[in-house]
């Protein structure tokens, strides 16, 4: 079989893996250690043995060490003090950066010894030395690997290397067996000390046979040889109970663990099917074309009423439900939960938190809500620079915290939410706020803002932050001072359609809050005119739409605004912000919008209709005014540019 193939899916599913090694090890560096450190032992044996199954003998041989040290702290019951877990995690990176060299080609990278050896003598001080070594040569335990990979049943890569490395032994099962006789598995794993370990297989096996027939045995038994290491599985049909074949085979002697179970690869294999793993670029393609075939829909439907054919119309009108259906199903096979961007998030946390000298309890809420790939891949970042500088920037120091009545380890909270067609998601923590007065004071000094300016809004409070090089820090760490941090999520968040809000009270705390779409493909918008163009306003930011002639116009604070029912919003005349003449407001239309938790008045020529868009990202002019998010094209063939409502406030 070429493995060569196999190498990303092999990498996708570590990196899932290593993703719960790193929550696991937060959770036992929390004190939470039964589980974690199950969950540790878990999934570094199946990598272990996929590993094995690839032939990468680096990634094979540090995740043995590792599975050694763990199962010495799972059997013993030590305590996860600060030395192991330094040491865990100094594994934990090894061993990605391992699979990433396998996966690329580059798998004769030598293993640090001196890492094996601590990994190794940790284990043996835990466990008297009874620890199997990971210098000697062995086998992967393939009846355990076989189950971990049956468990997962979630990539071709399982179901193949299922069929190959054990399709001999479970199809010998397959013969139909006389009376009573069913077949069985019997998996053995004998202790680590025992001597002479293939004899003592044998008489296992002469033990087994005077219960059924043994059909065969994995590994054979003529590769058995002393330096295996103990493990092995034997496929058996008998009448006699699970309980009486262990009871066999632990009368061998030197026996340290029996199992038995029904062959279950036939029932792997055909569940496996249901799930299948595709390249994201597959994915992004075909939404490509179903987002022409979108924009040929509309265009179908506006030739077919001007045919004024029944038949034709009633024909474009199924072809667009067809569209739209199988547009809905492409959407959906790219939301993928937030989660798997914040699984990597708690290690992340914990090293800031300990190289600044904090004590922070991270929590994270909503890890089920969907986004689009796309999308998730892009907010990582920003997520990451919002968590940093929430550590460093907003907690106190934990004798400022004791003194002002608060808990000495601070709270940080990473949430998502829905929000209409929108995702929002959070960054909180309960530190010292910020000091509006403190960053008025240092933009004028800087020339940022206005001498005359007494105070910040919300909404001047982003600006000033979001500003390239800004920064309060009194001297620049490794963590922040550079002035960088704010700027590239804001950034970031305006590039994706989305905008960027700051809730914060002095003494209690401060949120970020990240509003973006669910999805960047295809959103759906409300066409305005303006001049002689059409525009694009995503209706997730649209609030409502009024007559122009219907609303009082007045003057706040210098600027132009409006009162509807009540609720004055500032007014912005989109012919003169997109450098056109004034026009008649004679006939004109208000479209009120929420730009990041502030909502605006925009006056617009005419309401042109409602339209599934395809949005196409496109390079501004340098140094231009960021107004548009994107483009489209319309059902006529015409262009239209994607209003940046965030930009609008």
């Amino acid at each position: 079989m070429d493995l060569a193939r196999y190498a990303e899916l092999f990498r996708t599913e570590v990196r899932e893996h290593l993703a719960g090694i790193d929550g696991a090890l937060v959770a036992l560096a929390d004190g939470r250690q039964e589980g974690a450190v199950d969950e540790l032992f878990r999934a570094t044996h199946t990598i272990k043995g996929m590993a094995g199954a690839m032939g990468y003998s680096s990634v094979e041989q540090m995740a043995h060490a590792t599975e050694t040290l763990l199962a010495a702290v799972r059997e013993t019951s030590a305590p996860a003090d600060a030395t192991l877990l330094a040491l865990l995690y100094e594994a934990t990176d090894a061993l990605a950066q391992h699979v990433d060299d396998a996966v690329d080609g580059h798998d004769t990278r030598v293993v640090s010894l001196p890492l094996l050896e601590r990994l190794a003598s940790v284990a043996d001080s835990l466990d008297g030395g009874q620890a199997s070594r990971t210098t000697g040569t062995w086998r992967v335990p393939i009846e355990e690997m076989q189950a971990e990979l049956n468990a997962e049943l979630n990539s071709e890569l399982h179901a193949e290397l299922n069929a190959e490395q054990s399709g001999e032994l479970q199809s010998a099962l397959q013969d139909a067996t006389p009376g009573s006789a069913t077949a069985r598995l019997v998996a053995v794993t004998l202790a680590p000390d025992a001597p002479l370990k293939s004899v003592r297989a044998q008489i296992v096996l002469a033990k087994l046979e005077q219960l059924g027939a043994v059909q065969g045995t994995e590994p054979t038994v003529q590769t058995l040889t002393d330096s295996f290491d103990g493990v092995f599985t034997v496929a058996i049909t008998s009448a006699h109970s699970d309980s009486e074949l262990e009871a066999a085979a632990r009368s061998a002697g030197d026996v340290q663990r029996v199992s038995v179970r029904a062959p279950e690869v036939r029932r792997a294999v055909r569940d496996v099917l249901r799930h299948v793993r595709i390249d994201l670029k597959r994915i992004d393609a075909l939404l490509d074309l179903v987002g022409e075939l979108v924009i040929s829909r509309d265009r179908l439907l506006s030739v077919a009423d001007a045919t004024g054919d029944r038949q034709v119309i009633a024909t474009a009108q199924e072809m667009s439900r067809l569209v739209s259906a199988l547009q809905d199903e492409i959407l959906q096979a790219r939301m993928v939960p937030v989660g798997q961007v914040f699984d990597r998030f708690p290690r992340l946390v914990r090293d800031v938190a300990r190289d600044l000298g904090k004590e922070i309890v991270f929590t994270m809420e909503g890890r089920d809500i969907t986004l689009d790939r796309s999308m998730l891949d892009a907010i990582g970042d920003p997520i990451v620079h919002l968590l940093r500088n929430a550590i460093d920037h907003g907690f106190e120091s934990a004798e400022e915290r004791v003194a002002a009545g608060k808990p000495e380890a601070g709270r940080l909270v990473l949430r998502a939410v829905r929000d209409r067609a929108a995702i929002v998601i959070a960054v909180q923590d309960d530190g010292r706020g910020i000091d509006r007065d403190r960053i008025l004071s240092k933009a004028i000094a800087e020339g940022r803002a206005d001498p005359t300016l007494t105070s910040l809004s919300d909404d001047d409070l982003v600006k000033l932050l979001a500003q390239p090089g800004f920064s309060t820090a009194a001297s620049v760490t490794s963590v922040s001072g550079r002035g960088v941090g704010i700027d590239v999520v804001a950034s970031r968040v305006r590039a994706l359609g989305g905008a960027l809000d700051i809730e914060t009270t002095p003494g209690e705390g401060t949120t970020f809050l990240l509003r973006l779409p669910v999805t960047l493909a295809i959103v759906r918008a409300l066409l305005v005119q303006v001049g002689e163009a059409t525009y694009a306003v995503p209706t997730a930011h649209v609030v409502e739409a009024v007559e122009f002639d219907d609303v009082d116009r007045q003057s706040i604070a210098g600027r132009e605004s409006v009162n509807i029912r009540g609720e004055v919003f500032p007014l912005v005349r989109l012919r003169l912000l997109f450098g056109d003449s004034a026009g008649d407001d004679a006939g004109a239309q208000l479209i009120v919008v929420d730009a990041g938790g502030q909502r605006v008045a925009c006056k617009v020529d005419a309401l042109a209709g409602q339209q599934d868009i395809v949005v196409k990202q496109f390079d501004a002019v340098r140094g231009a005014t960021a107004l548009f998010s994107g483009a489209t094209i319309l059902g006529d063939g015409s262009p239209a540019l994607i209003v940046d409502v965030g930009s609008l406030a």
